[in-house]
C-alpha cells in the first residue's frame, strides 16, 4: 500500500519538465509544498485533464464517488470507512468502485519519496505482542522526483463547487520494496504520462500494461525516525536518515 509520502518539489522547481510547462492552476495548486508527511485525507496536488485543460489541482487524498449521496467517504460494513486512498492495480477492471475512473478519470500524483513501515522480525516483540517497525522512505536514484499513477473523482453539490479526490494505485512490489514490503504505488515513466493522463484513451487493456512495479534498480531505501509515524508531525526531519534496529543502514535494488 502506499499510505504516507512527501512532496518537496514546487510547480515552478519541475518547470524544466515537459509536464509542467503547459500546467495551468500550477502555483496555487503547490502553494503549500514542501509537505513531508502528506497523509490520507489531507488536500495534496494532483495533475490532470479536467474540461479539455491540463491543471493542476489540490485535492482531497481519499476518493470519495462522484454519486455519494453527502460528499463523504465510503462506509463498510464494520461501520469504519473503506480505504479509497489506495486502488489496488490488479482489480482495477473489475472493480464496480474504480473502473469507471480507471476508464476516463485519471492523474497524477506528484511526488518526491515515500514511506513504508518494515517489520522487525528479529527483534523482540512489543508489550502489544506485534513486532516493531522501522519506516523506511523509499525514493528514485539521483534524486529524481516521482510521479505516481492515480484516479480522481470530482463530487458535486448543487450550487457549491466540485469537491475533488484521489486514489494511488498500487501493485505488487519489486526486488527492493519487497525486503520491505508486499505492495508498492506505481510509478510511471515521463513517456507514460501523456497517454495516462488523456481522458479519451479507454483502452484498459493497453493501461493495465502500465500498472507494474517501477525497476528496483533505479530506486533506494533508507531509514528514518518514527517522528514520520505521527501524521500530525510535518518538517525535514520526516526525511533525516536514521540508524535502523537491525537490518542495513541503507539499501539499493539490486541489493538483498
Amino acid at each position: 500500500m502506499c499510505g504516507r509520502y512527501a512532496v518537496l518539489k514546487t510547480a515552478r522547481d519541475r518547470e524544466s519538465e515537459r509536464l509542467f510547462r503547459d500546467l495551468v492552476n500550477a502555483d496555487l495548486a503547490f502553494a503549500g509544498i514542501p509537505r513531508y508527511n502528506a497523509s490520507p485525507m489531507q488536500q495534496l496536488p494532483v495533475i490532470a485533464v479536467r474540461d479539455g485543460v491540463l491543471r493542476a489541482d489540490t485535492m482531497q487524498w481519499w476518493l470519495v464517488p462522484h454519486g455519494s449521496k453527502d460528499g463523504k467517504p465510503m462506509m463498510g460494513k464494520d461501520g469504519t470507512p473503506l480505504k479509497t486512498f489506495n486502488a489496488k492495480g490488479e482489480t482495477l477492471t473489475t472493480s464496480r468502485l474504480y473502473a469507471p475512473y480507471f476508464r476516463s478519470a485519471r492523474c497524477l500524483v506528484p511526488a518526491d519519496a515515500f514511506y513504508e513501515w518494515k517489520t522487525l522480525q528479529d527483534q523482540p516483540t512489543l508489550p502489544s505482542g506485534k513486532q516493531p517497525k522501522q519506516p523506511m522512505a523509499i525514493r528514485l536514484k539521483e534524486g529524481r522526483s516521482l510521479m505516481f499513477a492515480g484516479l480522481l473523482s470530482v463530487w458535486k453539490e448543487e450550487g457549491r463547487e466540485g469537491q475533488g479526490s484521489f486514489s494511488i494505485i498500487t501493485t505488487q512490489a519489486n526486488e527492493l520494496m519487497s525486503q520491505i514490503h508486499q505492495r508498492m504505488p506505481v510509478i510511471l515513466r515521463e513517456e507514460d504520462h501523456n497517454r495516462w493522463l488523456d481522458r479519451s484513451y479507454k483502452d484498459t487493456n493497453e493501461l493495465q500494461k502500465l500498472i507494474r512495479p517501477y525497476p528496483g534498480e533505479e530506486m533506494e531505501a533508507y531509514p528514518v525516525s518514527r517522528y514520520v509515524s505521527n501524521s500530525k508531525n510535518e518538517g525535514p526531519e520526516c526525511l533525516s536518515p536514521a540508524e535502523p534496529e537491525g537490518g542495513p543502514r541503507r539499501t539499493t535494488g539490486g541489493q538483498h
